[in-house]
């Protein structure tokens, strides 16, 4: 209930008072400019004893009062009717609007009750608030009342549209308070519930009146400094009303977005042809769907994780055929892998024409096969190199997978370890676990939508037995759990699902996702997908770009960024986490990145200005005497080796807790090296990764499980629903793994891995060490018809806190789905 009713009122506040202006036209009868009136109207004789100046004055003075009258009700009727003037090309900026409001909706509540509520920091930001739209008020009645001394017309239709904007943004805000009547934070319990008495917290009217004005004076005088400072105060304005918890985010957005378009929609439509500022674009404009719009700034999906695609395009980048891939930083945008088959499309061709020119090149059989392949899947994004419009739908794609262990396992990779891992925090345990799920996705100019969403079921466990969760206790500095048994699970599941919209190569989404930011098959120490997916905002480059000047040494650049919350964490109240990372190409043979991770805003530690700097720039906060959070840093490397280019790659990461570089001490970073032969010899369908893992750090052997993926305000742990974000090697762990596959097809592969794993005495009392070996086999058919299974074989020779003994495990499961694939 309570989830239906906000997502009608957040339909109501984006489509209704927000003045939108869909379409460049003219309201008929608009207002004129002040400076027009003046020009139009008839002259008249001064009244006795009055001067010219005077006379002037009070003339403009009524002719303004006339005129106002008549604008204030086409400003009405502008706002009041503006859901009648939607139209579905609108899709383009509602939809990413909507899916922003919506997740600050479901975070608002946890949000606001993570903030310090001390009554002198509520004052502090209150009284930001109130001067700031002091300020920006003031500045626009100063120009309105001095440009009648200086007789500057510019800055008299400044104020005037500046007042005029604001005066419509407040009436519209209070209009909205009082009939949706959202309690505030810190009214009731804090959940923010609609229609209270005495509510008054949705949408925030300082926020609405603060861009109202901001947007006028920076379109009217829309050079860079008076953009940052109008735009810039009317940021600190919102962010100081949650900070003086007065608002919720969303009330924040939403009265920014209504105070924003009303200014657009006023200044818009001013009389005069020529105006004195700049253009401003509707956002129907904006988002506007154009043959002529280029394929960097079109929406697109990415390419799940789990996908045969980047095997293949690992394939082919080290057989030769592809320069700008970015193998450390995924998922890849639907685009961004059509133009990387374009690349590799290319380089087939130039060695097509070398071989007809007598070279001795020859066009690799198993590069060709999987050219195909991806050109086939891929082949909706290229036609948008010849100027298709970007719209198309994936039918939904479905699948059920069934996958049974016969014998005991390991499901907690924080602690002991995994026996199946790299599931998106799928549940697994003991017996029969079963999934039943579906994906599609949508795009239409510049926004995209992936939606992904199972039933899941796991049977139910025992107890942990006193002696392990005494361990777990020890191990994390927490109260003993409660000896109950696991319940059986049977839930419904959002996976990968987000909303999102391309602003000029910048892919901006919102919902669950899932990151991968290091090389090899063997999982990111930094972010992997063993989690369950987490809520966030991500902005992602789509293709990489070129910088400027001497800058270009660098070669192909690629940025992202991402705010999320981690959940499952009772002990340090739900944590937020960010996160950068940059990759760079300065040769075509090598990929080198830098990426970084903070969690922040857990209890006693509130997400606010100073600990955002702080953690942000690594600054020590002068009363913890420590960086704010708790910050994990990593740089990651794929090097093909020259000479050896279309046979053998070097990879790896090294990360490290709290250290700004990992390199900075090098005897507390965890280091995860691998190699990929392309081709075995004499067998040129086999290709073959090993990686070695170690979290036991050289110069902390003793460190008892307290350094890497743990810190002493997080005892949660780097983990989303109790599943690490990163490697499984976990905390003070050796692993060693191989996978070699046989290539049959592009869509048919099988493949065998080896395992050997560890833990350390000094973290698990009596340590641990077991084994894994694993068939896994790969189909899809023409149809769309596809199949996965593995059988898996697991010796856990040695974990006496959990086993007395040896124990022996086999866990098969089968996987059967269907994905006729794009329609447009």
């Amino acid at each position: 209930m309570t989830i239906r009713l906000q997502a009608g009122i957040l339909g109501t506040a984006l489509l209704f008072g927000v003045g939108i202006r869909v379409s460049p036209a003219q309201e008929p009868g608009a207002g004129s400019s002040i400076s027009e009136s003046e020009s139009a109207r008839p002259k008249s004789s001064s009244p006795a004893g009055a001067t010219p100046e005077i006379n002037q004055a009070a003339e403009t003075s009524e002719e303004t009062r006339k005129g106002f009258r008549g604008r204030f009700l086409i400003d009405q009727k502008e706002m009041w009717t503006s859901p009648a003037k939607i139209r579905l090309a609108d899709a383009g900026w509602i939809l990413p609007l909507a899916g922003l409001s919506a997740t600050l909706f479901a975070t608002d509540a946890s949000f606001s009750k993570s903030q310090s509520n001390a009554p002198a920091t509520i004052q502090h930001y209150k009284t930001i608030s109130t001067a700031g739209v002091g300020v920006l008020a003031g500045a626009a009645a100063g120009m309105w009342v001095l440009s009648y001394r200086s007789q500057n017309e510019h800055w008299r239709e400044t104020g005037f549209l500046a007042g005029e904007s604001g005066l419509d943004s407040l009436l519209m805000a209070e209009a909205l308070k009082y009939s949706l009547r959202r309690q505030r934070p810190l009214q009731g319990d804090g959940s923010g519930p609609f229609f209270q008495s005495g509510g008054t917290s949705f949408p925030s009217e300082h926020a609405a009146a603060a861009w109202s004005i901001a947007g006028v004076i920076a379109h009217e005088y829309p050079g860079p400094l008076t953009k940052m400072a109008a735009y810039g105060l009317a940021t600190l304005v919102s962010f100081s009303r949650v900070r003086a918890s007065q608002h919720f985010p969303s009330d924040v957005l939403i009265g920014s977005l209504a105070g924003y378009m009303i200014s657009e929609n006023i200044y818009s439509r001013r009389a005069g042809s020529e105006p004195h500022g700049a253009d401003w674009p509707s956002f129907s404009e904006t988002f506007r769907t154009s043959e002529d719009t280029p394929i960097k700034s079109m929406g697109s999906p990415y390419v799940p994780l789990d996908s045969w695609v980047y095997p293949a395009i690992e394939r082919l980048e080290a057989l030769g055929y592809i320069h700008t891939a970015f193998e450390g930083a995924k998922p890849w945008a639907r685009t961004e892998c059509a133009r990387l088959i374009s690349e590799a499309n290319d380089e087939a061709n130039d060695e097509l024409s070398q071989v007809s020119a007598g070279d001795s090149a020859v066009a690799d059989e198993q590069a060709q096969a999987l050219l195909a392949a991806l050109s086939k899947e891929f082949h909706r994004e290229a036609e948008l190199q010849t100027g298709d419009a970007n719209r198309s739908a994936a039918l939904p794609s479905a699948y059920m997978r069934v996958t049974t262990a016969s014998g005991a396992v390991l499901t907690d990779g924080y602690h002991f370890g995994q026996t199946y891992a790299y599931d998106y925090g799928r549940p697994f345990r003991r017996g029969t676990t079963f999934i039943s799920g579906f994906s599609t996705d949508f795009t239409s100019g510049r926004v995209f939508l992936h939606l992904s969403g199972e039933f899941q079921h796991a049977p139910s466990a025992p107890a942990l037995s006193d002696a392990v969760r005494e361990a777990i206790a020890e191990s994390d500095e927490v109260p003993i759990s409660p000896a109950e048994p696991f319940d059986a699970i049977n839930r419904v599941a959002m996976m990968d699902s987000y909303l999102g919209f391309n602003l000029d190569d910048w892919q901006i989404s919102f919902g669950k996702q899932s990151l991968s930011w290091g090389p090899g098959p063997g999982g990111s120490l930094i972010l992997s997908d063993n989690a369950d997916p987490f809520y966030m905002v991500r902005i992602a480059q789509a293709q990489p770009m070129e910088l400027p000047s001497f800058l270009g040494l660098l070669g192909p650049v690629r940025l992202e960024t991402f705010m999320g919350r981690e959940k499952g964490h009772p002990i340090s109240g739900h944590p937020f986490i960010y996160g950068q990372k940059i990759s760079v190409k300065p040769f075509r043979s090598l990929e080198f990145a830098y990426g970084r991770t903070t969690t922040i805003a857990g209890i006693g530690d509130p997400l606010n200005t100073r600990t955002l700097f702080e953690s942000f720039f690594g600054r020590v906060d002068s009363k913890e005497r420590s960086v704010p959070g708790d910050s994990h840093t990593s740089v990651d490397w794929t090097w093909h080796v020259p000479h050896l280019r279309d046979r053998f790659v070097f990879y790896g990461e090294l990360e490290s807790d709290d250290d700004p570089i990992p390199f900075q001490n090098l005897t507390r970073a965890v280091l995860r090296p691998g190699i990929y032969l392309v081709r075995l010899p004499f067998l040129n369908k086999w290709d073959f990764h090993a990686e070695w893992t170690s979290s036991e750090c050289p110069g902390q052997r003793d460190a008892h499980g307290h350094l890497n993926y743990w810190n002493w305000s997080y005892r949660d742990g780097y983990t989303n629903n109790g599943n690490l974000v990163g490697n499984t090697v976990g905390r003070e762990g050796k692993t060693i793994q191989a996978w070699t596959r046989y290539w049959i097809s592009p869509h048919q592969t099988m493949e065998f891995t080896a395992k050997n794993s560890e833990v350390d005495t000094d973290f698990i009392p009596g340590g641990g060490r077991w084994q894994d070996y694993r068939a896994t086999h790969e189909l899809a058919l023409r149809s769309g018809v596809f199949f996965r299974s593995f059988l898996q074989f697991e010796r856990i020779g040695h974990f006496p806190l959990l086993f007395s003994g040896v124990r022996n495990n086999a866990t098969a499961s089968l996987e059967i789905g269907f994905a006729p694939g794009r329609v447009h």
